[in-house]
């Protein structure tokens, strides 16, 4: 259903089960080893440094703190890495948009966040895709989310959910991704889609699931 993209591991993948028969699956590449080993090590120790920083995360545009909806740390910062991510996802887009067969848009604002998800986190379904950007010039077009996390890993559980286009509250057919260290996952901004409960029993934050939340936003 969907060409194969030279150079990428994980090539878009749907599961199209009888328990969707009508629905279309929503498309995803995952892309492994996505930064150099230097550039990984460098945003791990940075996040890990910089745990202060962190605030429980919110949702809407007001930024509204509710665990019953989404349960983690954010911080809108990635320091000396956030040139490095970003350039990465300005050189990939043109062949992500390409290989989801999605439609063609010139890219503007890259929006970047990190996240730290420890134990009994979580963000249920939602989708990423908002009506005007901050600055009105913009809507997230595709989303990506970026893992990383410190070894021997600490903590299970986690997974991305992306749901078919189409579905309904109550259907539970989805397309299930672990979080894999050094791992881009890129999708549709406006696929369903939801973290999965996080178990972390040390309760330490350097023992978290990682996660660099990027949207890459089509210029109106």
């Amino acid at each position: 259903m969907y060409g194969s993209l030279p150079g990428l591991t994980g090539q878009p993948s749907c599961r199209n089960t009888a328990a969707m028969p009508t629905k279309l699956p929503a498309p995803h590449l995952k892309l492994h080893n996505f930064l150099p080993a230097d550039a990984h090590a460098a945003l791990l120790q940075w996040t890990l440094k910089n745990e202060s920083r962190f605030v429980a995360s919110g949702v809407g545009a007001e930024g509204k703190v509710d665990h019953a909806v989404r349960r983690s740390q954010t911080l809108q910062n990635l320091g000396p890495s956030h040139a490095i991510v970003e350039t990465a996802m300005r050189a990939g887009y043109k062949e992500w948009v390409g290989a989801l067969r999605a439609s063609d848009f010139e890219l503007g604002t890259v929006e970047l966040q990190l996240a730290a998800h420890n134990e009994a986190a979580h963000f249920a379904r939602h989708v990423d895709t908002q009506v005007h950007a901050p600055t009105g010039e913009s809507v997230r077009a595709l989303s990506a989310v970026y893992y990383f996390f410190r070894e021997p890993k600490s903590f299970s559980g986690g997974e991305l959910r992306i749901y078919p286009f189409a579905a309904r509250p109550e259907e539970t057919a989805c397309e299930v991704i672990p979080p894999e260290q050094n791992t881009l996952v890129v999708f549709p901004a406006w696929a369903t889609h939801e973290v999965a409960t996080v178990y972390c029993p040390s309760g330490q934050f350097a023992d978290s699931r990682f996660a660099v939340n990027c949207w890459l936003h089509m210029r109106r």
